[in-house]
C-alpha cells in the first residue's frame, strides 16, 4: 500500500507596501518551510471606509489611511520569483470577470516561465466587492467560470489557432503560442463551496481551496468534489484537496479568544460567511436570509451607523467560529481534524495582526511554531 501524500502547508503573501517587505515576507515563508505562498486578488477590502477611523480601528490610529491597499498580485508573484528558490507562488484567487480568460491564460504561462514552473493559478466565481463598485456585472458566474476554464485549457493544449463558441466567451482563430515551461500548464485551483461550484471543481480543477472551519462540513464538500471527478472519468487523486484556514494564534487560547472578541475587523470578515454558518448557531445572517457575504457584501456602500449595526449583529459564536484559534498546538489539533477528513494542502492565513496589531510580532513567531506542530500532528 502506498503511503499518503505529505501534507502541504502554505501561507498568505503580503499585499501592501513597502514592496521590499512583501518580497522579504515571501522569502521568510520559504525559510520557515512552507510549500507555497498565495496572494489575494482584491481591489477593495471587506472593511467599510466609514468605520476606518482612529476611534474604532487600531490600524487607522497607527496611520494606515485606507483599508483598501492592495498590490496587483500577479506583479508581486513575478517579483517574488526572484526572491525565492523553492516555494511555489500562487494567486488565491482571481476571477474571470475582471480578467478575460485569454489574457489570464497568457499571464499564467508567463508566470510559469518566470517562476521556473512554480506558479499556481487560483480562480473563483468572483466577489461582489471587486466587481459591483467598478460597474462590472457578474451574471451566471458559474457558467462564466466553466467556460473560462475550457477556454484556458483549449489555448494551453495547442499553439495552433482555436475556435470557441460559448454564452460568455467567443474565440475565432485565437492562438497562444507560448508553451508551458514543463510538460504541463500551471495547476488551476478553484475556490468553491456550494453544490454547483463543487461539481465544477471536480470536473475541471487540479486543486480545490475552500474556506471551512467545520471538519465534517468540509468532508461533505470534498465528497461532492470527488464524486464529480469520478463522474467525469477523472482519477481519484485528480483534485488536490486544499483548505483555506484563517487562524488567530496566541500564547494561550484565552488570549486568542479575547483578541477575537474585541476585534471589529474580524466581525466584517465573519459577514463574508454563508448563511449556513450563522444557522449552525441558531442565527440569521445579518445580510438577510440565504446570504453569502463573499458574493453579496459591498462594504463601501455602508455608512458608519449601518456598518456598526451589521458588525454588532454577528453572534460571538459565529465570530469565534470564523477563525481557527488558540495556541500552536490548538491550531495543529484543528488542522489535523481536516487532514483526517482528506485535506492535503492547508493555507495557514495568520489573521492575528488583523485582530490585534499589538500581537503581530508574537504571532509571527507562533505561526512558525504552529507549522512545526501541524507537521508533527499530521505525520503519523
Amino acid at each position: 500500500m502506498s503511503e499518503p501524500a505529505r501534507l502541504e502547508l502554505s501561507a498568505m503573501g503580503a499585499v501592501r507596501p513597502p514592496a521590499s517587505a512583501a518580497l522579504e515576507a515571501a522569502a521568510r515563508r520559504e525559510r520557515q518551510g512552507f510549500d507555497a505562498v498565495w496572494w489575494a486578488d482584491h481591489l477593495l477590502h471587506w472593511f467599510p471606509t466609514s468605520i476606518w477611523a482612529p476611534d474604532l480601528v487600531p490600524q487607522a490610529a497607527a496611520g494606515q489611511a485606507s483599508p483598501h491597499v492592495w498590490f496587483d498580485p500577479f506583479a508581486v508573484v513575478a517579483a517574488a520569483a526572484g526572491a525565492t528558490e523553492r516555494v511555489r507562488l500562487g494567486i488565491g484567487v482571481t476571477d474571470v470577470v475582471r480578467r478575460h480568460p485569454v489574457a489570464l491564460a497568457q499571464t499564467a504561462l508567463t508566470l510559469d516561465h518566470l517562476t521556473g514552473g512554480r506558479f499556481l493559478l487560483g480562480v473563483g466565481a468572483g466577489e461582489a466587492l471587486n466587481l459591483a463598485p467598478i460597474g462590472v456585472a457578474n451574471r451566471r458566474p458559474l457558467g462564466r467560470l466553466e467556460e473560462a476554464l475550457e477556454v484556458m485549457r483549449l489555448l494551453w493544449a495547442s499553439p495552433d489557432p482555436v475556435d470557441f463558441r460559448g454564452d460568455h466567451f467567443t474565440l475565432d482563430g485565437a492562438a497562444l503560442g507560448l508553451r508551458p515551461v514543463g510538460d504541463r500548464p500551471p495547476p488551476v485551483w478553484l475556490a468553491a463551496h456550494r453544490p454547483r461550484g463543487l461539481a465544477l471543481a471536480g470536473r475541471h480543477a487540479d486543486g480545490w481551496l475552500p474556506l471551512a472551519t467545520d471538519p465534517d462540513e468540509y468532508a461533505g464538500m470534498l465528497a461532492a468534489v470527488r464524486a464529480a471527478a469520478a463522474a467525469a472519468g477523472r482519477p481519484g487523486d485528480a483534485v488536490t484537496a486544499g483548505l483555506y484556514a484563517r487562524i488567530v494564534v496566541a500564547e494561550s487560547r484565552t488570549q486568542a479568544v479575547a483578541a477575537i472578541d474585541r476585534s471589529l475587523l474580524l466581525r466584517f470578515i465573519a459577514l463574508t460567511r454563508p448563511a449556513e454558518a450563522f444557522a449552525r448557531h441558531g442565527a440569521e445572517h445579518p445580510l438577510g436570509e440565504g446570504a453569502f457575504g463573499l458574493t453579496s457584501f459591498l462594504p463601501t456602500r455602508l455608512g458608519r451607523e449601518e456598518a456598526l449595526r451589521l458588525a454588532g449583529a454577528v453572534p460571538v459564536e459565529v465570530l469565534r467560529d470564523t477563525v481557527i484559534h488558540g495556541t500552536p498546538d490548538d491550531v495543529a489539533g484543528a488542522i489535523a481534524a481536516f487532514v483526517d477528513r482528506g485535506a492535503r494542502h492547508v493555507q495557514l492565513t495568520n489573521m492575528t495582526p488583523l485582530a490585534d496589531p499589538s500581537m503581530a510580532a508574537t504571532s509571527e513567531a507562533l505561526l512558525a511554531d504552529a507549522v512545526v506542530a501541524v507537521r508533527a500532528a499530521t505525520s503519523a
